[in-house]
């Protein structure tokens, strides 16, 4: 479902160029095209008291966009300049506790002041040296007020240069400082904090190995033969593979799928030094000389995802070409000629972008090692004895604080096992946990194999008072056929029995990929009416009893 925002700019200068690059670029990412609130530039402290009021009208994002030379009149004047980024601190703040959307707020970027002229040769003894205490106390100041998004001006300002980016006349006639340019990169990058928050990151790289994880084809070149290490072409793809790790560390899965023997293959993995991935970094490989098509397919069923989670790197244009055809939701990147350019092939592409990195997000990879064994022991024994012999303990509670980001993630990411698939903000869910008829709730999830970790949310909101709606659930697919979804729906109804409710409601609605719970509600004792479903909280299907299931809810 595509969202509608309404969008407030404010800032320091003049901020209305971006209303049109904004709308473009977030029509691009299929959102509906926002409506724009803009304020009078530099009136922080007037937006922080009233926001609806300076802008006109209630909007669900706020960007805020600041200088230093703006919100002070001398920045060579410390004692002058540490108060007023104080007190542009203090607004933040005061702004954070009377707007209730979505704020995105800026750093501050070297002053373009002469004062300020990078050409001046005393500039890294002085302009220097104040500017970085002056950026330090801002971002300082900022982690200590909860709820903001960050939005990086200054390196992006590092990025296009002094001259690419400020346009003197438009300053001077306009109060706007930027080039027509820059303005675009701003929106861009502004996209992509927003989009976040709703769309869901790509999760799995599927990497070839011959000439894209090494030089050279291993089973001509042999170990001592293939290039990689310290010195080019081989520390490209030393670079690769290490922002490969750094994405696998932020919760992405990383495959392998590559036309070879896989002793070979392995070999490479076991016993070259100068590889920085290694085989426990791989959560699924297919190395075998089938199709590349068959291969991604076999990883996303094996990692329980759709192949549209996919992004895939080879260095063999017909590969790229069939894959392409055939699989058009895979993005997939060729490996360039000039493998100087290779290590940042996969940056700035947005595909990898999440709100907010979640402990489930550390932990991913490492979960699916665990799951891999449970596929083992499953092969072994029937699936009753198999559930049982799994020890499933699921803890169901209602959200707090620490919870938001993870179920905002799933929220906004969860597309088979998901009854509406409404997507909500990180604010939004933040707003319905404070309501006191709304429970946000989890589900945590650990078995003798090790943690699955938080996979299930639903939000169910008072009607009236003897009936509650669940408006949304969902849950991962790794915990499908264990018990999970009845054991949730049951303490799902045991919680709102407890606030005096007598009658569950849900609906279902359909899209392209959830009709695996198209029955979710009949399985369960609800009864249709229309297109809504109804249950007696007595009626609701019991809970597994080889399950231990626990229940918290806030007092």
């Amino acid at each position: 479902m595509s969202k509608t925002y309404s969008i407030g700019l404010a800032g320091s200068f003049t901020v209305d160029p971006l209303t049109r690059f904004l709308s473009k670029d977030l029509t691009a990412k299929e959102f509906k095209k926002p409506a724009f609130y803009v304020a009078p530039y530099n009136q922080l402290n007037q937006l922080s008291l009233n926001p609806e009021n300076l802008l006109g009208a209630p909007t669900d994002i706020l960007i805020v966009l600041l200088r230093i030379e703006d919100i002070t009149p001398d920045p060579l004047d410390t004692v002058q300049t540490t108060t007023d980024i104080d007190g542009a601190i203090s607004a933040i703040a005061t702004l954070r506790e009377n707007y209730k959307g979505t704020i995105i707020v800026s750093n501050l970027p070297y002053p373009s002041t002469p004062e300020f002229d990078v050409h001046d040769l005393e500039q890294p003894e002085t302009g220097l040296a104040l500017y970085q205490s002056y950026l330090s106390r801002w971002n300082e100041g900022l982690k200590n007020i909860q709820g903001l998004k960050h939005f990086n001006l200054a390196g992006l300002l590092n990025d296009e240069g002094h001259k690419n980016s400020h346009d003197a006349r438009s300053w001077y006639l306009y109060k706007q400082p930027y080039s027509i340019n820059f303005w675009k990169n701003i929106s861009e990058q502004l996209t992509r904090i927003i989009a976040a928050q709703t769309i869901a990151a790509k999760k799995c790289i599927v990497l070839d190995c011959d000439n894209t994880l090494w030089g050279g084809i291993i089973g001509e070149d042999g170990l001592g033969g293939i290039e990689i290490g310290q010195d080019f072409p081989g520390k490209a793809f030393t670079d690769f593979q290490k922002y490969c790790l750094r994405l696998r560390n932020k919760g992405l899965f990383l495959a392998v799928a590559s036309k070879n023997n896989e002793e070979d293959v392995f070999e490479v993995f076991d016993k070259h030094d100068a590889l920085v991935l290694k085989r426990d970094h791989i959560s699924s490989w297919q190395v075998h000389w089938n199709s590349k098509v068959d291969s991604l397919q076999a990883i996303a069923d094996e990692l329980n995802i759709g192949t549209d989670a996919l992004v895939f790197v080879d260095d063999n244009p017909k590969e790229i070409t069939e894959v392409q055809e055939r699989l058009p939701e895979v993005e997939c990147f060729l490996v360039p000629e000039e493998l100087a350019y290779f290590p940042s092939l996969l940056q700035n592409t947005g595909l990898f972008d999440i709100a907010e990195l979640t402990n489930e997000d550390k932990k991913r990879a490492d979960m699916m090692m665990a799951e891999t064994k449970r596929k083992g022991a499953a092969t072994k024994m029937s699936e009753e004895e198999f559930r049982k012999s799994l020890e499933l303990k699921i803890d169901i509670f209602e959200a707090e604080e620490q919870h938001i980001g993870r179920v905002t993630q799933l929220i906004n990411k969860t597309n088979q096992f998901n009854v509406t698939t409404i997507r909500r903000t990180q604010d939004e869910i933040e707003a319905l946990s404070a309501d006191p008829n709304t429970l946000v709730m989890g589900m945590d999830i650990k078995d003798r194999f090790g943690e699955y970790g938080l996979v299930g949310v639903a939000i169910i909101q008072k009607e009236n008072p003897d009936m509650w709606n669940i408006d949304s659930f969902m849950m991962s697919c790794r915990v499908l056929g264990r018990g999970a979804e009845t054991s949730f729906l049951n303490k799902i109804a045991e919680a709102v029995q407890t606030k005096g409710g007598k009658i569950l409601k849900g609906r279902y609605i359909e899209t392209k990929k959830n009709g695996l719970v198209r029955t979710l509600f009949p399985d369960h004792n609800f009864t249709a009416n229309a297109d809504e479903w109804f249950c007696n909280i007595e009626d609701i299907k019991p809970a597994p009893e080889e399950v231990e299931i626990t229940l918290r809810l806030s007092e």
